[in-house]
């Protein structure tokens, strides 16, 4: 068995202390892993069957680990017979706001949402938060007070967003890690009283939290729907309550090793030999 480890080139430095927890798992449990850097990959069709190549030189796995956003490619690898992880259906729907939060729509209370596909109108009152549809981590989020600020927005992320109004708690939510349908740990992230945006990356503060039994439902039925391995549910805080804010593919796990002494490579890793047995 050989497992697959994806990332982008720049993405590579800073995620030095992860990739080595994967190494450390592969050592541990006899199944090599090669670091894969997405640049160097070239896939596609040949005599109508699909292939995959590095450097030139054909991909080959049983298992891929995703640190790309790319669904196309995680599609692809599957159609090779990989198991990939996430698989490309949660890729597909978290990448792409507006997806996520129609297929979840009857699932849990979230904020009214406008899907923006073009230079459309904004429904809502100022001020409003606009979201590029594929954005991730937070740097794709504007606060806009006025039609000016709303319209360089949905510009700047190429008219594919969405848009919603501002909640009364913002700059603070909470994250729930999920594997499989596993709740492993909810963090609560916060930031200064200057950013609205309350992520880990970004440096502001998170703490290990509770999580409530109605988010607890929530988060399970969307990793169930997705067929989920690791992802990041977070909830927003509005008039006291709850609502399902966006689901994270690929998610960012520095507040756990960080704060916490869970050890998520590892159980990551047996989780993805369990589902290969």
């Amino acid at each position: 068995m050989r497992g697959l480890l994806i990332y982008e080139r720049s993405e590579i430095a800073r995620n030095q202390r992860f990739i080595s927890f994967w190494m450390r798992e592969s050592r541990a449990h006899g199944v090599p892993i090669a670091l894969l850097c997405v640049e160097d990959m070239a896939f596609g069709l040949r005599d109508n069957q699909p292939f995959c190549t590095v450097q030139g030189a054909p991909v080959q796995g049983d298992f891929a680990i995703m640190r790309v956003r790319m669904p196309l490619l995680s599609r692809h690898l599957e159609r090779m017979g990989l198991r990939v992880f996430n698989c490309a259906r949660t890729s597909e729907i978290l990448n792409d706001k507006r997806r996520t939060h129609d297929l979840f729509s009857d699932t849990a209370p979230m904020m009214d949402t406008a899907f923006i596909d073009g230079d459309m109108p904004c429904p809502f009152a100022y001020p409003v938060v606009v979201k590029g549809a594929g954005g991730c981590g937070g740097r794709q989020v504007r606060l806009c007070e006025d039609e000016a600020a709303y319209r360089a927005a949905i510009g700047e992320f190429a008219f594919h967003a969405v848009v919603q109004p501002l909640c009364d708690t913002p700059g603070r939510d909470l994250r729930v890690y999920m594997l499989g349908t596993q709740v492993v740990q909810g963090m609560l992230r916060m930031s200064d009283q200057a950013d609205f945006r309350s992520n880990f990356g970004l440096h502001h503060r998170a703490a290990p939290a509770d999580v409530p039994p109605e988010a607890q439902r929530i988060a399970r039925e969307v990793a169930a729907r997705l067929d989920s391995a690791l992802i990041g549910v977070d909830f927003i805080y509005d008039h006291g309550r709850l609502l399902l804010n966006e689901a994270e593919d690929a998610v960012g796990t520095r507040m756990l090793y960080e704060l916490t002494s869970l050890d998520i490579v590892g159980m990551y890793m047996d989780f993805i030999l369990s589902s290969l047995a």
